[in-house]
């Protein structure tokens, strides 16, 4: 019986989300433990990385949404130089806004607002570790922003076989003289 086609848009658009979400899991995880380092449990609490989790899931979304507007692809056509650097530049104000949500939502619960919040937190914040976090943020964003547009320019199947000797769409392994130059 074939899926219904709600379900194969709903199954395809996850997949397409699947690699975005993961790789900011295992930032936002890492920023979470940075950011908590200091504190006996190291930062990690079910609630943070439920927290964590909840914004790779998000960001994944809005990455998707974001490639297919115009603003994301102003440099398309260009240099892959052009494109990576506007790309990392949108994704890190993204993920700024995320990891800025997921540090502001348990401070607005508790104070009962946001600008209660903000304030607080500015209060609190040790701003030497933000920025190295952030730094780090951004590198990764880099990494991730030229691995997609390369992958993009390359192909999938191209770099499957080149990273694995196998191509997805014949199944089949390829010898090492085939797959490298």
């Amino acid at each position: 019986m074939p899926m219904p086609k709600s379900i194969r848009f709903l199954f395809h658009e996850l997949l397409k989300a699947l690699p975005t979400t993961l790789f900011f899991m295992v930032v936002f995880h890492l920023a979470m433990l940075i950011i908590h380092l200091d504190e006996e449990s190291f930062g990690i609490t079910p609630s943070r990385s439920a927290t964590a989790t909840i914004g790779a899931l998000i960001l994944g979304k809005l990455n998707l949404l974001l490639n297919e507007t115009r603003l994301a692809n102003l440099f398309a056509g260009r240099p892959l130089v052009a494109a990576t650097l506007w790309k990392t530049l949108l994704y890190t104000i993204l993920a700024t806004l995320a990891l800025l949500c997921e540090e502001l939502a348990p401070i607005m619960i508790h104070h009962g607002g946001l600008e209660p919040a903000w304030r607080q937190y500015r209060s609190e914040i040790l701003w030497p570790r933000f920025w190295a976090n952030h730094i780090l943020l951004l590198m990764w964003v880099l990494i991730y922003s030229a691995a997609t547009e390369l992958i993009t320019a390359i192909g999938n199947d191209r770099i499957m076989t080149l990273f694995f000797g196998w191509s997805p769409k014949t199944r089949q392994p390829r010898s090492r003289a085939t797959t490298r130059r």
